[in-house]
């Protein structure tokens, strides 16, 4: 059953590989610019920035769970680091810190929430939709009650800054290559191979498949959940620095929605959303299509609202075709 599951799994992707061929193709016909070097530039800047954070929705994934806190974390991280680092446009808050312990403290706040989303899934027994929904609601308070504090005038003003660090992850590159680009790649690789060849990986795949039997197989589930929601939570407050760079500002409503994004992404990739079964390599597919997707809506000039119905629409037949992989293999 497995074998026969991972075969119409590996042909979902193919399938995407080639719908995305063709939009590529489409976009190139109507937009010959689609194809410059900015446009290439543009869309693997949107890999990057979308496929990091959904890398960690990935892992969540797997054990039958979703992070809806992941944006509202993108956000948070942006005006922590943005706010540490003292030069804010009437910045009020007396901290100035250098870049690299502003991006440490930041993604370490966001590890944490991920942890405690973890905890209340593993330990208090909540629903991940109902744990992580409360912890989205919580990050996006957090992220007004910092930036208030760093700029202190209107409610809810935006966390402008000037910094060659935060400009070289969101702006900068190396060689032909984004370094956001470059940074994705990386993780990208570490979670491949943490998934295929470590024990604490594998297990993440026995704990969504069923976590009754993984215990009793000597593994520990709310060990891997708490490892899922932490790591997820530190992937998005990565996201968000990357975000933050590029702007050159953390806004308070930055990457409001882009939880969806994230699960469209990972559900197109062939992860099944109820869990143990996918992977990383994947969500590569699936963040690459959409990205193309946004580049290609944009350059011809798709209003925002028509693209959200285009992108619920992906995601309810991404979630259809895991119900029918699920059939298969039942």
């Amino acid at each position: 059953m497995k074998k026969a599951r991972n075969k119409i799994q590996v042909n979902q992707q193919i399938l995407i590989f080639i719908l995305m061929v063709a939009m590529f193709a489409g976009f190139t016909a109507l937009k010959p610019e689609f194809i410059t070097m900015q446009s290439i530039d543009n869309i693997l800047r949107t890999i990057a920035l979308y496929g990091i954070a959904s890398m960690g929705m990935t892992l969540v994934i797997l054990t039958g769970g979703a992070d809806l806190s992941a944006g509202s974390n993108m956000a948070l991280a942006g005006v922590i680091g943005a706010g540490l680092l003292g030069n804010a446009i009437g910045a009020a808050n007396p901290v100035s810190l250098p870049f690299p312990v502003t991006m440490f403290i930041a993604v370490a706040v966001c590890g944490v929430i991920g942890l405690i989303n973890g905890f209340c899934i593993s330990k208090l027994k909540m629903a991940p939709f109902v744990a992580t929904l409360a912890m989205m609601s919580v990050s996006r308070g957090l992220v007004y009650v910092v930036a208030d504090s760093v700029v202190q005038g209107v409610s809810g003003s935006p966390v402008t800054f000037m910094d060659d660090g935060y400009a070289m992850l969101g702006q900068g590159s190396i060689g032909i290559l984004p370094v956001q680009t470059l940074l994705f790649l990386v993780i990208f690789f570490l979670l491949f191979f943490f998934l295929k060849y470590r024990k604490s990986g594998r297990a993440i795949y026995a704990v969504g498949g069923n976590p009754e039997v993984a215990r009793l197989a000597g593994l520990k589930p709310g060990r891997s959940i708490l490892l899922c929601y932490t790591i997820s939570g530190a992937l998005a407050g990565i996201s968000g620095l990357i975000l933050a760079g590029k702007l050159s500002s953390a806004a308070t409503v930055a990457a409001d929605g882009y939880e969806l994004d994230f699960i469209t992404a990972v559900a197109l990739g062939g992860t099944s959303m109820a869990g143990g079964n996918g992977g990383v390599l994947g969500t590569f597919l699936g963040v690459t299509f959409l990205a193309i997707m946004n580049n290609g809506l944009d350059m011809v000039n798709v209003p925002s609202f028509y693209q959200y119905l285009i992108k619920g629409t992906i995601l309810v037949l991404a979630v259809y075709a895991d119900k029918l992989l699920r059939k298969g293999k039942d």
